[in-house]
């Protein structure tokens, strides 16, 4: 299993009243949440998604490191749902997410529903290792639509999967190899919507503490306007051997969400 060190942050941005992104910053996964739903309760869906994953110890033990994380994202589905119908002040939340896992080797579970995104920073060339379940991401590998053309779509936030918003969801779920002084960045679509990815790209090679380089990706969206919850997990692997050596997420109170675990969901709002 990899070693690795962490940095996380998360802010409201600038025109939101509310942060409906949530964190799930290690041990063994890194996820973000972006709830929707507005006054609907896209906080406590994104809040469920991630303490449904927070559980999951045993992806480096098993030899379906893949089918035990998709049971994970089901029943988490199945639980915002179940929300969603008995209480009527949450109908209509659900909640996209992306992250990765540490298993069994140097390789990790890259993992997503709807447009959060996983990113890998390797000799210095970012890569997107997600692909955005929405409509202009549709569009665009239909050849219809171009990456630039899609930021200025009226349905460039329209996502096609969601958790909650079937009774199955279909996760896209793959497995990445890891080397020492790879960085993976998970993030909203409130970070990527806001920065170009070549800024992405250099403030992830920034040297320093890794919570530094994610309080940088988080102030830089909000410099840009932030329009947008942005959240981020940076996640750098410092070695590729079997030894503990996990570091304790170093991010500032103020930019964690804490959660809990499925079997007590948040209260309604």
């Amino acid at each position: 299993m990899i070693e690795v060190r962490w940095g996380s942050a998360s802010h409201q941005g600038r025109v939101r009243e509310r942060n409906e992104d949530a964190l799930l910053a290690g041990p063994d996964v890194f996820a973000v949440a972006d709830g929707m739903g507005g006054h609907a309760g896209g906080d406590v869906a994104s809040a469920i998604a991630v303490a449904g994953l927070a559980d999951l110890r045993d992806l480096a033990s098993t030899d379906e490191p893949a089918e035990l994380l998709g049971g994970a994202l089901a029943l988490v589905n199945a639980e915002i749902r179940r929300r969603a119908t008995a209480e009527s002040p949450l109908a209509g939340m659900g909640t996209t997410i992306a992250g990765i896992a540490r298993i069994a080797g140097p390789r990790v579970l890259v993992f997503n529903v709807g447009d959060s995104r996983t990113y890998r920073l390797r000799g210095g060339r970012l890569q997107q290792l997600t692909e955005d379940h929405s409509v202009v991401a549709d569009l665009i590998r239909a050849g219809e639509l171009t990456v630039e053309d899609a930021r200025r779509h009226p349905d460039r936030n329209t996502v096609t999967r969601a958790l909650g918003a079937a009774d199955v969801v279909v996760p896209t779920v793959r497995t990445e190899d890891a080397r020492t002084g790879d960085c993976f960045l998970v993030a909203s679509d409130g970070l990527f919507d806001e920065l170009p990815e070549t800024q992405i790209g250099d403030l992830l090679s920034t040297a320093g503490p890794v919570e530094q380089r994610a309080r940088a990706l988080v102030d830089a969206a909000l410099a840009r306007g932030a329009r947008d919850n942005v959240s981020v997990i940076v996640v750098v692997v410092s070695g590729t051997d079997a030894e503990d050596g996990m570091e304790d997420d170093t991010a500032p109170p103020a930019f964690r969400r804490q959660v809990g675990s499925l079997s007590s969901p948040p209260p309604a709002v």
